[in-house]
């Protein structure tokens, strides 16, 4: 069996506050009024009205507004649920924004990438080997002179490569002995270092005849000196043997080196 719902309103049987007039109270419920009171309250911020307020305001009696409140209270929370939206609703507005700023990233470091096209072209002017012009060049000068010395002291000499067909041609057979090591070793070295898509087995080949290649010429040099500073003419049976040597071994060596670098590149050609 279902309680019937307190219906207040200004015709209960209770006697009307002092001061007020029963029969000019209106027919509305006292429930309804006093909610009204407080939702508006409620809306324009400021704190609720009392029972004593409320009595005087609306004309009824404690009593009733006693009743009103204590029904409101079961039915309704206690404090207003459309404010807590209102407050709630800043925070969602002001967390929304931050999260737009990543479109300015890629302005900020658009910068950076306009500023370092240019420095690559500096850098290349300035890693420009010209000092080695300059150095080979004195290198040079020096190699090729205790060379010539060392095969004029080894049998090297002036030879005519072209007999019957230009017989005043003649060229000194040392200019073979700095042409072929020399080159060779430069070549090498180069091959060594620069070429790192070569495979390890030339990169070795490479290595290991540049430092012997590099040895060779330099112990050339000391022998040419040392002769040359001791009035030497003839050289030793051992040095001559060595650097009649030199031109066979050099082309061996060339050879080697050239099909080893072209075997490489062949195979990079095949795996594209």
């Amino acid at each position: 069996m279902s309680t019937p719902t307190l219906v207040l309103d200004r015709e209960t049987t209770e006697p009307p506050a002092a001061g007020a007039s029963p029969a000019a109270g209106p027919t509305r419920p006292v429930l309804e009024l006093v909610r009204t009171e407080l939702r508006a309250a409620d809306a324009e911020g400021r704190r609720r009205p009392g029972r004593p307020t409320l009595v005087k305001k609306l004309g009824v009696t404690d009593h009733q507004v006693k009743r009103a409140l204590e029904e409101l209270a079961t039915s309704e929370p206690a404090s207003p649920p459309p404010a807590a939206p209102l407050v709630a609703a800043a925070p969602v507005v002001a967390t929304s924004e931050p999260a737009s700023p990543p479109p300015a990233a890629p302005l900020v470091a658009a910068a950076p990438v306009v500023a370092t096209s240019e420095p690559p072209a500096a850098a290349s002017s300035r890693n420009r080997p010209w000092p080695l012009v300059v150095i080979g060049a004195a290198a040079a000068v020096a190699v090729w002179g205790g060379w010539v010395d060392l095969g004029a002291m080894t049998g090297f000499g002036k030879v005519h490569p072209l007999p019957g067909l230009w017989d005043d041609l003649t060229i000194n057979s040392a200019i073979v002995l700095p042409l072929g090591i020399e080159a060779y070793g430069g070549y090498a070295l180069r091959t060594w270092l620069s070429s790192a898509s070569l495979s390890g087995r030339t990169r070795m080949f490479a290595a290991v005849s540049a430092v012997i290649s590099l040895v060779v010429g330099a112990g050339a040099q000391v022998a040419s000196h040392l002769m040359r500073a001791a009035g030497v003419t003839t050289a030793p049976t051992l040095v001559t043997v060595l650097v009649a040597c030199v031109p066979v071994a050099v082309l061996g060596l060339a050879t080697c080196l050239a099909t080893l670098v072209r075997r490489d590149a062949h195979l990079a050609t095949e795996e594209r």
